[in-house]
């Protein structure tokens, strides 16, 4: 890099003028056009209007809508992510500053001596009496501004703006992702204490059938192998409910853990869920690109990399800056402050970019590059928004049929266990018949549960997939 510095006035002033008419080098960031659809494979008419941002109470649910505020107030990765947040804003204030002239000011009070050997100084023989010691004093303030011919600074704020656009919704982002995590957790949680309830009221059941066998037994009306069996299947049916325990606990710390609390200190009284998922509106496929924060941050990200190719190319050309000084300068204090101490500078500065080129080239083909990178991020993201709510609807109506399909079966096998628990009574039937009747009432009862929250979870899904109500 060499410089020049050009003094005079009119030079200044022509630079400002030529200044008004350059224009900006390198691409204009435009949003790539996306394949769309024009409804969703998966949706039925109850898909309709749009998503609330407090999606959550939908649920209905007050000890829900109480953890997301606790959540929001209290979860530390939510607190990074507002801090990265503030992390890029402030990059774009450092950005933006070069738009402005920075201006510098120095004082300095100096003791000096010069060698004897000196010329100047007049010692060395030269019989001088100049002496070897003197005083310097001197202010100043400095002036600099860079002249965007080629746009190379508003190519870098435009870059800082752009990823400061992207930190922004990036909050939304992981906020959207808790909240999720947190309506999953809590659900599943809730869907264990059902199937804990399911467990405990045929536990009680088993426990009257153990002792109607016994009664049997002792009358001599069944042998003791029936006894046993029923014993069996209550000691099994104890053993499903204690398995329940290890898998709720986990799931109430990750709930203690997302809203800033301590697990040791975090407790949650279960309570079971006996209604079916709530409808949530898909809305239109042409819509989805404008609510989902991913596919707005991979859109910033990516008229980032556009610009900084602005950047890269700017760099081939001249760079200009008006550079002005100004100040007092004297070696006696009497006359520091005084006009004709007065001391100034000022003209154009020019920066060639000489013997550069390898460098500035590899530097816009890495610009190009990263910008290739992020227009095939951005391309990603759009498709996988489409696949993540087809994927999401398509769980959601499996799981919804699964919940009434599991419930004609436990219709019909209730009425299986009554037949044979009656037969049995009577006689007619061995205590095989009823073992099994109710172990595949049991088990229709707790897939029932199981797919209402298969459903549940798939609303959630179907929720994050359309963006939780984000819009931008």
């Amino acid at each position: 890099m060499i410089t020049y510095q050009i003094p005079g006035a009119a030079s200044c002033i022509a630079a400002c003028l030529l200044f008004t008419s350059c224009k900006l080098v390198g691409p204009n960031h435009s949003v790539p056009s996306s394949e769309s659809a024009a409804s969703y494979k998966n949706a039925s008419s109850e898909f309709s209007s749009r998503l609330s941002k407090s999606w959550w109470k939908v649920f209905s649910d007050g000890k829900l809508n109480s953890l997301m505020a606790d959540m929001e107030r209290g979860n530390f990765d939510l607190r990074a992510a507002e801090a990265r947040r503030n992390q890029a804003y402030a990059s774009l204030g450092v950005d933006r500053s070069i738009l402005v002239p920075h201006v510098l000011s120095q004082s300095s009070a100096n003791r000096n001596r010069v060698t004897e050997s000196d010329r100047f100084g007049g010692g060395g023989g030269g019989g001088g009496s100049a002496p070897n010691y003197f005083s310097n004093y001197r202010v100043s303030m400095s002036l600099g501004y860079e002249l965007d011919f080629w746009g190379r600074v508003r190519r870098i704020v435009e870059a800082g703006r752009a990823n400061a656009d992207a930190a922004e919704v990036s909050v939304d982002q992981v906020r959207l992702s808790l909240q999720a995590q947190l309506a999953r957790n809590y659900f599943a949680m809730r869907f264990l204490d059902s199937e804990a309830a399911v467990l405990n009221q045929a536990l009680e059941t088993r426990k009257e059938t153990l002792g109607l066998t016994k009664d049997r037994f002792k009358g001599g009306k069944t042998s003791e192998l029936d006894v046993a069996r029923a014993e069996a299947e209550l000691a099994s049916t104890r053993a499903q409910l204690v398995s329940l325990q290890a898998p709720r606990a986990a799931l109430e710390n990750a709930i203690a853990v997302l809203t800033g609390k301590n697990a040791s200190n975090f407790s949650i009284a279960a309570a079971g869920i006996t209604r079916r998922a709530p409808g949530v509106p898909a809305g239109s496929p042409t819509k989805l690109l404008g609510r989902r924060p991913d596919v707005f941050v991979a859109e910033r990200n990516l008229a980032a990399s556009s610009a900084r190719i602005g950047v890269a190319k700017a760099d081939f050309y001249p760079r200009v800056s008006l550079i002005g000084t100004g100040g007092f300068s004297s070696v006696d204090s009497g006359d520091f402050m005084k006009w004709s101490s007065r001391e100034f500078a000022i003209g154009p500065q020019v920066d060639l970019p000489l013997f550069q080129g390898l460098r500035r080239k590899a530097n816009l083909a890495k610009a190009k590059a990263q910008h290739e990178e992020a227009l095939a991020n951005y391309q990603q993201t759009v498709l996988t928004a489409f696949a993540d709510v087809e994927n999401a609807l398509a769980s959601r109506l499996g799981a919804v049929n699964e919940v009434a399909a599991q419930q004609d079966s436990i219709t019909a096998t209730k009425k299986s266990f009554d037949l044979s628990n009656v037969r049995y009574e009577e006689g007619v039937s061995t205590y095989l018949d009823v073992v099994d009747s109710q172990r595949e009432l049991l088990s229709a009862r707790r897939f029932e549960v199981q797919a209402r929250g298969r459903s549940f979870a798939a609303t959630i899904q179907l929720i994050q997939a359309l963006g939780g109500g984000f819009s931008k």
